[in-house]
Formats: structure tokens, C-alpha cells, sequence
């Protein structure tokens, strides 16, 4: 028997099988756009499960906007190459 996803309000209820094994509702993966979660249990046996980003979406979320300066990208590109060049 397959069980479909049972919502309330903005929470879905899903079922577990015999496996331990739950689906995440399409909507959640199409937001979430990733394949892995984080499950965060509480003290009171509740959980939180919140998406792992991808780390692609990570790249540049440091950059405080403010703009670099060419020579020191090109000091950092060279110290790069001179490291890597003295790996085995």
C-alpha cells in the first residue's frame, strides 16, 4: 500500500517504513535543490531537518562587495601556482 503525504498547513506528514526510510515531498526538494539533509534532534525528542547546501551555492557568499585589487589576485594566483608545483 502506498501512502501519500498528508498536509497540514505548511507541515507534511510523511510515513516511515520498516527500513527507516521517509520520502521528502517534491516541494521540499525543489526548494531545497540538494540531495543531502541535516537532522537535528532536541532534547524533547522532536527534530528539525533542514537542507545541506550544495557548496557550489556557497562560492562567493563571503565577498563583502567591496573590489579587489588585480595585483593581489595576481600575488595570490602565483603563490598558489608555486605551492602546488611543490606537492609530490
Amino acid at each position: 500500500m502506498i501512502r501519500l503525504p498528508y498536509y497540514i498547513g505548511n507541515m507534511v506528514r510523511t510515513s516511515i517504513t520498516s527500513k527507516g526510510q521517509t520520502t521528502i515531498p517534491v516541494e521540499f526538494r525543489k526548494k531545497w535543490n540538494t540531495s543531502e539533509v541535516i537532522w537535528e534532534l532536541h532534547e524533547d525528542g522532536s527534530a528539525n531537518v533542514r537542507p545541506v547546501p550544495d557548496v557550489m551555492s556557497l562560492f562567493g557568499a563571503a565577498h563583502d562587495g567591496k573590489p579587489r585589487d588585480s595585483r593581489e589576485k595576481a600575488k595570490a594566483r602565483e603563490a598558489m601556482g608555486r605551492a602546488a608545483s611543490r606537492k609530490p
